[in-house]
């Protein structure tokens, strides 16, 4: 499957991800960056926000980001049967 998740605004960051599942796509959404101004463990500015903003916990991350992630409908992978 093919998840997406954009960043809130201001930021307009997309990212998108094949995973098995929702939690695998929460963690690769997470690893490849997301809301990476609010994670702790990343500790980057946002340019867009132009604010500091504190971090979040891993656990309100990866809340925000299972609420906001969207999979794709339709999305084929490599491992799906031709049809």
């Amino acid at each position: 499957m093919t998840y997406s998740f954009a960043c809130p605004v201001p930021c307009d960051q997309e990212i998108k991800v094949h995973a098995k599942n929702n939690d695998d796509a929460v963690n690769a959404i997470i690893g490849a960056g997301a809301i990476r101004c609010r994670n702790i463990e990343k500790n980057c500015h946002c340019e867009k926000a132009r604010i500091q903003l504190p971090p979040v916990t891993a656990e309100q991350l990866r809340r925000i980001v299972r609420l906001c992630m969207k999979e794709e409908c339709g999305a084929s992978t490599p491992d799906a049967p031709a049809g």
